[in-house]
């Protein structure tokens, strides 16, 4: 099949292709800055209790993967955050089971609370510090007694952190708040979930590596249920802008368990995250709120979808939210999971690279912060393509080069054209396609099969194909253009281009 694929790329190159797209770009300054981090993962706060399954920090092939994905935030957190409580005394057995009940008013059969020990902890710290990523830490918001918020256990784990010199980035309380009440049948308004954050506030304020430290919340689910829009807004005009530094909203697709493959490539389904972009920046406008983030985020929630999530159908969501959210103005997208669920980029058992890891590295290795206009002539609006200057620090190219990226979610192929450049101009082109069929959790680059190095080092993704003029698109596939010593005006300076 690897040779079929093959076969099929070199074909997409050639130019009898029948339906030409002109696609322009807006070059003298760029609409939003995202931050450096703006690609970030999470590892959820469930696989703790597990202590972390078969994630294993101390495997060189783990170290290389994350370490590739780096500057990025790794969040911890999750449904099961609101249900662990840390230990600063060690422990040993692999799976243990919690009776006892930390929450004082409240008793809950679905989640049990269990207890992260210090040792899981430092495992923790070790490797983020070892990989160069930067760590937000959710603590536990049902710890409480006659409705208020009980710091006692978070201090314990700050005072450990502290003491151990840890050096974690930033913090977040609880997680989406708005739907407790349909999941453990217990209910925190808005408003209190503000006086939480301001105890959280104090609490950190008695640690002067914290008294600037990022704090995100509320940590909604996503903003198109009315639940969700009214806490998120509660919860702001309560607390203010000085409540977080960056407001925080999830946002899922689609429900995984009943997830169809079309669904993936559905127009619909990818324009429905623009409105809540568009809903969490009016609600949180940036002044005086700092930039919202997409505290949570992947294709479709419940854990993912079962043999779609982790495989190449998957990174149409995922590149086109990536395009969506920077040109709507977020600053930080946080990807559910580095590992775990279906939705996860490294594979559960072997730890083995993905098809949205590879999209991932490969987008962090060519896309810069600088986020430009673009104009794309299809009225079937089946090809969706954003841009960016170029990440010169990452990749071999000079400043003022420009990046676009996208897909073709049509059946056929699509030149790209780029009229306003002439039909000189130097184009190298990342296509990226399954190896076997859109369920593939194998995947090429130009007809290369993408696979880790025998050291666990990763290749050479910088390996394009050159093109002058127009670009050929193959049928649903997604992937990376070029537009080399451009000297586009807005990637001109220092912070467009890292």
């Amino acid at each position: 099949m690897e040779f079929g694929w093959k076969l099929f790329l070199f074909l997409s190159f050639l130019n009898a292709v029948i339906e030409a797209i002109d696609l322009k770009i807006a070059t003298d300054r760029a609409v939003q800055i995202v931050s450096d981090k703006y690609l970030s993962i999470a590892i959820d706060t469930g696989i703790i209790r597990h202590n972390w399954e078969r994630l294993n920090f101390s495997s060189p092939k783990v170290e290389s993967l994350a370490r590739a994905l780096s500057p990025c935030y790794l969040r911890v957190g999750g449904s099961e955050a609101d249900f662990m409580k840390f230990s600063p005394d060690t422990h040993n057995v692999r799976f243990y089971n919690q009776s006892d009940l930390y929450m004082s008013d409240y008793y809950d059969n679905k989640f049990v609370n269990f207890t992260m020990f210090s040792n899981q902890f430092d495992e923790l710290n070790n490797f983020v510090t070892k990989v160069g990523w930067s760590l937000i830490f959710d603590l536990n918001s049902l710890l409480r007694e006659g409705g208020q918020w009980l710091p006692d256990n978070a201090k314990l784990l700050m005072d450990y952190t502290s003491q151990k010199g840890y050096k974690i980035t930033g913090w977040e309380l609880g997680n989406e708040p708005n739907s407790y009440k349909h999941h453990i049948g217990y209910s925190i308004s808005g408003s209190q979930r503000a006086k939480d954050y301001s105890k959280l506030h104090s609490l950190l304020n008695q640690y002067p590596q914290w008294r600037n430290s990022v704090i995100i919340g509320p940590s909604t689910t996503q903003l198109s249920k009315t639940s969700a829009e009214k806490y998120f807004t509660e919860f702001l005009q309560t607390g203010g802008p000085d409540i977080v530094t960056n407001p925080t909203f999830h946002q899922y697709y689609i429900n995984g368990r009943e997830a169809t493959i079309d669904q993936f490539m559905d127009i619909d389904i990818l324009n429905s995250l623009m409105p809540e972009i568009n809903k969490g920046n009016k609600i949180a406008k940036h002044p005086p709120y700092g930039k919202t983030w997409l505290g949570e985020t992947g294709s479709a929630y419940g854990g993912g979808a079962p043999g779609l999530s982790n495989t190449y159908v998957a990174g149409f969501m995922w590149l086109d939210k990536l395009g969506i959210s920077a040109i709507g103005g977020l600053d930080v997208l946080i990807r559910q999971t580095f590992y775990g669920g279906h939705y996860s980029i490294i594979d559960d058992e072997t730890s083995d690279p993905l098809p949205d890891y590879w999209l991932s590295y490969i987008y962090k290795t060519l896309v810069g912060r600088s986020v430009l206009n673009v104009t794309v002539d299809d009225p079937e609006g089946l090809v969706r393509m954003y841009s960016h200057c170029t990440n010169v620090k990452r990749s071999n190219y000079t400043a003022g080069s420009i990046t676009v990226y996208g897909m073709n979610l049509g059946d056929d192929f699509k030149t790209i054209n780029f009229p306003q450049y002439g039909d000189d101009v130097t184009l190298h082109v990342y296509i990226l396609q399954p190896q076997d069929n859109l369920k593939s959790q194998s995947v090429t680059l130009n007809g290369r099969h993408l696979k880790l190095n025998e050291d666990f080092t990763l290749p050479n993704v910088l390996t394009p194909v050159t093109r002058t003029g127009n670009v050929s698109f193959p049928p649903q596939s997604f992937g990376f253009i070029v537009l080399p010593n451009f000297k586009a005006k807005a990637c001109q300076t220092a912070y467009s281009y890292l």
